[in-house]
């Protein structure tokens, strides 16, 4: 299998032969333990034991060695751990990724995060949520650069609630004292489902006030739409030419070069 990277600013293409016969890309990260970046892509694979059960592998390419890992899956998450899919649903922070997952046992919704400088994944911290049932659907984002929103929408009312981080998250932070405030409510008659595969958001505070910014899709006419929410308004913006089961892309700072 061969893929490629692509930086258009730079004219630079990298292509990459994988190890593997099927790679889910899931994001990008880097060792940020190391003066300079050493970027890494990390994706999963499907394999078969011997006893032809399906089960999953991570597949990690670092650009400064051209290598190939590949990470057992069962060996770094607990079996009471179920989470979302890291494929469509994971944000990259200070060269991490974090996503959202939920342990049987406890009942509790927390945040995972997948550290590229130790190549493990561990709990990082516990979602704001209170709510103990799965009739609501959790993203998280990334905002202002440097701490985490997450909105959490009720999948019968489509109404909204968004946290987001008190304090900045950094570089060896454990997550155990992270604390979140809450940020706004959106309740919006004919407002949309929120799906994790086909759908973004972001969440700012400015001069013009909190508003919330959706990119989802619409499927009652197949069509794709941006919805900007700030108080009582509600602005939806139609994306031409954009189907509704559109995928979310990767992207890499413009001026870093693929080694």
């Amino acid at each position: 299998m061969l893929f490629s990277l692509s930086n258009p600013w730079l004219r630079q293409t990298k292509r990459i032969d994988a190890v593997v016969q099927e790679f889910f890309l899931c994001g990008t990260g880097y060792n940020s333990s190391r003066p300079e970046k050493s970027y890494k892509i990390v994706g999963f694979t499907s394999y078969f034991n011997e006893l032809r059960t399906d089960y999953l592998k991570f597949a990690m390419f670092e650009f400064a060695t051209n290598a190939w890992k590949i990470i057992d899956h069962a060996s770094y998450v607990a079996k009471s751990t179920r989470e979302q899919s890291l494929r469509y649903n994971n944000v990259s922070l200070n060269g991490n990724l974090y996503w959202p997952a939920y342990n049987l046992e406890t009942c509790q919704y927390f945040i995972q995060i997948l550290d590229f400088s130790e190549e493990i994944m561990k709990p990082f911290c516990i979602q704001p949520c209170e709510k103990k049932d799965s009739s609501y659907t959790r993203v998280l984002a990334v905002y202002k650069g440097e701490r985490f929103s997450l909105l959490e929408q009720c999948k019968t009312t489509c109404k909204i609630e968004v946290w987001v981080t008190k304090k900045k998250i950094t570089n060896g932070d454990d997550g155990e004292d992270v604390v979140w405030i809450k940020f706004m409510n959106v309740s919006i008659h004919n407002f949309p489902r929120f799906y994790h595969k086909f759908s973004r958001y972001m969440v700012d505070n400015n001069i013009y006030g909190k508003t919330l910014v959706m990119c989802c899709s619409y499927r009652k006419n197949d069509q794709a739409y941006v919805y900007i929410v700030r108080g009582d308004m509600c602005k939806r913006i139609k994306i031409d030419e954009v189907p509704s089961q559109f995928r979310w892309s990767i992207h890499v700072p413009s001026l870093i070069v693929f080694r």
